[in-house]
């Protein structure tokens, strides 16, 4: 999983938008998310499995955000991109209506998430820089 994220967000927003991505990509996969129930503490306290896959966060501008975006519509790849209006927005219908009023070249992207092959995902985001 590769999420790509607007270099310029506040902590709250960065934290909002992973959160969200993350939670709508691993809904959607298919396989085996993790490799069992749950670990075992020594005094026998269980904890659940956390994903074997990697998830790498990647700094993006915006323009590198809509870049990519509109690469991925011609994938086969799990994706979603998330944008500031369902931060500001709750209600789903509300939002429909905000966004089918907004040209797809002026929503304002906070993050790009992906998930996929190691190589076709790093095809696309090969140019983009680690989040440290």
């Amino acid at each position: 999983m590769t999420i790509a994220l607007r270099e310029d967000l506040a902590s709250w927003e960065l934290t909002n938008t992973v959160g969200h991505i993350t939670a709508y990509l691993g809904n959607k996969m298919s396989g085996p998310f993790d490799t069992g129930d749950f670990f075992l503490s020594e005094d026998g306290l269980t904890f659940p499995r956390n994903s074997q896959f990697p998830i790498v966060a990647l700094k993006a501008s915006k323009e590198e955000l809509r870049g990519l975006a509109s690469k991925l519509r011609g994938t086969q790849l799990s994706w979603i991109v998330y944008v500031q209006e369902m931060i500001d927005m709750i209600d789903d219908e509300e939002l429909a209506a905000k966004l089918s009023s907004i040209p797809a070249a002026e929503m304002d992207i906070l993050g790009v998430g992906m998930f996929g092959p190691k190589e076709e995902l790093k095809e696309l985001t090969g140019s983009l820089k680690l989040w440290k």
